[in-house]
This record gives C-alpha cells, sequence and structure tokens, in this order.
C-alpha cells in the first residue's frame, strides 16, 4: 500500500509538472513574439515556461515542506524580474508587462502543482489573451472619453450600489409592485443601451448594432428597442441599421420564450409553436431583406454616450402601470379575461405572461386558450414596439420596422387564434 500511495503521488507530481509546462510555453510563445520585435523582454519562451515549471515544483512540495520553498522561490524570482525592469528602465521604452506575466506564470505553476488544473490553464489562457490583445486595448482606452467614464461609474452605481438596496416585497393594489423587480428593469435598459454602445466602439457601427441587438433580444426585445430607438434619433444617419437590430431582437425573442415554456411546461411547446413560430419567421425574412438593402456607412459617424436614466425611469414607470392593468383585468374578468390580460401583460413585457400562462397550464388552463393568450401577447408586444420605434426613432426608423412588426403581430395572433385549435387536433388526446 505504501508502494502504491507513493506511486500515485508520483503520478500526480509529473502531471503537475507536465501542466505547468504547458501553460508556461503557451504565455511564453507570446512573449516571445513580442521579444523579437522589441528586442529588450528579459525573458522568452524557454524562460517563462521554467518560471511555471518552478511554481509546480513548488506547489508540489507545498504538501510535505510547507510553503518555505514557495516563498523563497518567489522572493528569488521578484529579484530576477526587478533586475529585467532596471535594465529595461534603461532604455526608452518603459513597461513591466513582462515582469508582471512572469509572476503570474509562477502562481499558475504553483496552482498546477497543487493539482488545481483546470483553473492553471484557464488562467494561462486569459493571461495570454490579454497579451495578445495590446494594441486592440489600446485602442480601446484611447478611444474612451470622460463622459465613457461617468457612464461607467453611474451604470455600476444604479447596478451594483442601488439595486441590492431596493426593497424586494410586494406593494401598491393587489401587490401588484415589487421595486427591486421594475429598477432590474431599469438597469437592463441601461445596461442594453450601454452594452450595445461598448459594442459599436469595439465592433465598428454596423456590425455592432447587429451584435447588440441580437444580445439585447435574449434580454428584453422591448427594453432593445427603446435603446435602439433612442440611439436612432442622437444618429438619424444609422436607422437601416438601427432597424436590423431592433428586428434581430424582436425575432430572437420568440426562441427565448420557447425555451422558458419548454422549462416550465413542455406540453405546451406545440401550441406555442404555431403562434411565436409564425412571428419569429415574418421578423426573420423580413430582417434578413432590411439587412441587405441597408448600405450605410458609419465609420465617419459620432456616437454619443447612450447612458440615460430618463427614457430607462419612464419606461419603469409605464410598466408598473401596465402590471396594475393586468392585475385588475384578472380579478374583473376571471378567465374570460385572459386574452385581454395576456395582451396588456405583453405590451412591455413578454417572459413574465409565458412564464403565467405556463403555470396556469400546470394547474388547469387550456392549453388552446393558453396558445391564443401567447398570439395575442406577442402581437401586443409587438404593436407597442412599432409604435415606440416610430415615435421615439422618427420616420427613419419607424418605416424600415413598422410594416415587419405589423405583420409579425398579425401572424401571431391568426395563427394564435386558428392555428392553435389546428395543431391540438393533430396531437393525441391527453391521458
Amino acid at each position: 500500500p505504501a508502494r502504491n500511495g507513493r506511486s500515485t503521488m508520483s503520478d500526480s507530481a509529473i502531471w503537475s509538472m507536465l501542466v505547468a509546462i504547458l501553460l508556461g510555453a503557451l504565455i511564453g510563445l507570446e512573449r516571445e513574439r513580442k521579444r523579437e520585435r522589441a528586442a529588450t523582454l528579459f525573458a522568452g519562451v524557454r524562460t517563462f515556461t521554467l518560471i511555471a515549471l518552478l511554481g509546480g515544483v513548488t506547489g508540489i512540495l507545498a504538501d510535505p515542506l510547507g510553503v518555505a520553498p514557495l516563498l523563497l522561490a518567489f522572493g528569488a524570482l521578484s529579484v530576477l524580474v526587478s533586475l529585467g525592469y532596471w535594465r529595461e528602465s534603461a532604455g526608452d521604452k518603459l513597461g513591466a508587462t513582462t515582469g508582471v506575466a512572469a509572476l503570474v506564470t509562477f502562481g499558475l505553476g504553483v496552482l498546477a502543482g497543487l493539482d488545481a488544473y483546470v483553473p492553471a490553464l484557464a488562467g494561462a489562457v486569459l493571461v495570454t489573451g490579454v497579451l495578445s490583445l495590446r494594441e486592440e486595448l489600446h485602442g480601446l482606452a484611447g478611444g474612451l472619453t470622460r463622459d465613457d467614464l461617468l457612464a461607467v461609474v453611474r451604470f455600476s452605481a444604479v447596478s451594483l450600489v442601488v439595486l441590492p438596496l431596493v426593497p424586494d416585497e410586494p406593494l401598491g393594489p393587489w401587490e401588484v409592485w415589487n421595486p427591486r423587480t421594475i429598477w432590474l428593469l431599469v438597469v437592463l435598459i441601461s445596461g442594453v443601451s450601454f452594452a450595445g454602445y461598448v459594442a459599436i466602439k469595439w465592433v465598428g457601427a454596423q456590425r455592432g448594432i447587429g451584435l447588440s441587438g441580437l444580445l439585447g433580444g435574449l434580454a428584453s426585445s422591448t427594453a432593445t428597442t427603446l435603446s435602439m430607438a433612442e440611439r436612432t434619433r442622437d444618429a438619424p444617419a444609422l436607422a437601416a441599421t438601427f432597424a436590423v437590430g431592433t428586428l434581430a431582437a424582436s425575432a430572437v425573442a420568440a426562441p427565448r420564450l420557447l425555451v422558458l415554456i419548454g422549462v416550465v411546461r413542455p406540453s405546451l411547446l406545440p401550441y406555442a409553436l404555431a403562434p411565436i413560430g409564425a412571428a419569429f419567421a415574418v421578423l426573420t425574412v423580413i430582417g434578413l431583406w432590411v439587412a441587405r438593402r441597408q448600405g450605410e456607412t458609419a465609420s465617419d459617424i459620432a456616437l454619443t454616450n447612450p447612458f440615460e436614466l430618463r427614457p430607462a425611469l419612464q419606461f419603469a414607470a409605464l410598466f408598473a402601470v401596465i402590471a396594475l392593468l393586468v392585475r385588475a383585468a384578472q380579478e374583473w374578468l376571471g378567465t374570460s379575461g385572459v386574452l385581454a390580460a395576456s395582451a396588456l401583460a405583453g405590451i412591455t413585457q413578454l417572459d413574465a405572461i409565458a412564464l403565467s400562462l405556463a403555470e396556469r397550464a400546470r394547474g388547469g388552463l387550456d392549453p388552446v386558450l393558453a396558445g391564443r393568450a401567447l398570439g395575442f401577447a406577442f402581437a401586443a408586444n409587438g404593436l407597442f414596439k412599432a409604435l415606440l420605434a416610430w415615435t421615439v426613432g422618427g420616420l427613419g426608423l419607424g418605416r424600415r420596422v413598422l410594416p415587419a412588426l405589423l405583420l409579425a403581430a398579425v401572424a401571431a395572433a391568426a395563427a394564435g387564434w386558428w392555428g392553435t385549435p389546428w395543431i391540438a387536433s393533430l396531437l393525441p388526446p391527453a391521458p
């Protein structure tokens, strides 16, 4: 047994050293390329490999000998890094990136020596990525303005400081308002706008807007539409590009809803497929057509930072009013008010009504009625987004997205009303 124990420890040590060598070589290859160009760096691929291996060995020795070998090795490496920095500082350029990378590589090697292979390798990949993106990161930092930095601070305060302090309890008539939920909507709207702005600055206006539309639609297509409309008002020349982002957000909302329904109530999926699938098909076809036709170039258009709380707060207030109307319709109309309540709820937010219908279907709600209600909710949401695009974004955005959203709304309502019963007739009777 002792021999088997020593064999196991030996195997573990060998794997630790191999992982340390691998991660050190990965980081060292990037530094070697930089070394060949600068001809001043004190460490290349071999040195970084040995630094990681040193960390791995001290990590292995930490179990039988304690932290003394680790501290001695780290101290010796720090001296070498300091000497290398002193030598490089005598030249024209001053930088500590390679020295810091060496210390981080040693730490990753220690992780490998402690058998934390996955964190060590993941850290090596991240370090290599950061070192490789030097020009891109410097370009992004160079493009930041004082307003951009202030926007980051304001958004961080809204999302990380204020949000945890907002009460998370129901208030108002029928306890329909939850301040935490409403403030989350404010954060979401602001975040969608800010993420889109960052994407635009990172990859360029046309690709950034389409990407932010897709990503925003995964969170809230309504919030993304408001964001795109606000951005169009600031940059009317990008109306066609923002229209693509708006339609992309509305289209991607459809599969997101199907996933939510599938998680909560899988048996409702066939009934939801008709209205949601019809709207998705319309939005995808027209969105691709608009994307092919839009030809604006945005490289010379100055975009201002989009972080504004006023539109987000107005939208949150509207959400609170709609939530109260939905609950009133449910209380006063009962089961017969499901369609009306669903349409009202779908105006500003689709996820809540979709999950609510899925839960009610679990409790005995007719799935055909639930499918029709989903169609009405999707239609109402499309009409509301069309109104937002036209009134906030102006004629340039409105004339491009209004036909698509109106046609998708009609398709969702019609498919829900007539398509859902037809699908129900094809399904086997419930056991």
